[in-house]
């Protein structure tokens, strides 16, 4: 059975009665390596939808100006040359 570790157990396994432990060893179950892993994975994709998603929702107002003058400028060439 295992055993169950709450906040406690921890800070005594790193503070004995001298004071704090300078050598502290952290084991890693093969489980606990996988969770992290897809922890720190999903964190990255959420990142990425978010900025995706902010950047969609969101128009840079300065572009679609830019886009208004380019069909301008466009329109005035096309005709200047007719």
């Amino acid at each position: 059975m295992a055993v169950k570790k709450n906040l406690k157990s921890y800070l005594d396994a790193l503070v004995d009665d001298e004071g704090l432990k300078t050598e502290v060893t952290i084991n890693i179950t093969n489980q606990t390596l996988i969770k992290v892993a897809l922890v720190v994975l999903a964190s990255g994709a959420a990142i990425v939808l978010a900025a995706h998603l902010t950047k969609n929702w969101f128009p840079n107002h300065q572009l679609s100006l830019l886009n208004a003058d380019v069909t301008n400028i466009k329109e005035t060439l096309k005709k200047q040359i007719k």
